[in-house]
C-alpha cells in the first residue's frame, strides 16, 4: 500500500522462468537498496518486502522512492511513498 510505515510489500507476477531484479532508488536516482539481483524466479506470483532500510541497514527518511523491476527484456518503474 502507498503510503507505507514502516515496510511494503512488492508484488509482481512473471509468465515464465526469467532473472528478476528488483531495486529501490531514492528522487535522485541513487540506489537505496538492492532487494533482488539477476535471481532465476519461477512463473507465477511473487512477493517481496521492503522494510525502508537502506543495504547498510540504515532506516531511510520519510519521502517518495521508486523501485525498478527488471525481468528479462521487461522493466517497469513504480512510485512509493514511506511516511513516519
Amino acid at each position: 500500500p502507498n503510503p507505507f510505515n514502516p515496510q511494503t510489500t512488492i508484488a509482481f507476477e512473471l509468465p515464465i522462468l526469467e532473472a528478476v531484479t528488483l531495486r529501490v532508488f531514492d528522487m535522485a536516482g541513487r540506489l537505496v537498496k538492492s532487494l533482488i539481483t539477476a535471481e532465476p524466479h519461477t512463473p507465477g506470483r511473487h512477493e517481496v518486502v521492503w522494510n525502508g532500510r537502506d543495504d547498510t541497514g540504515r532506516q531511510v527518511a520519510s519521502g517518495t522512492y521508486f523501485y525498478r523491476l527488471e525481468a528479462g527484456s521487461f522493466s517497469d518503474t513504480k512510485r512509493m511513498v514511506l511516511l513516519k
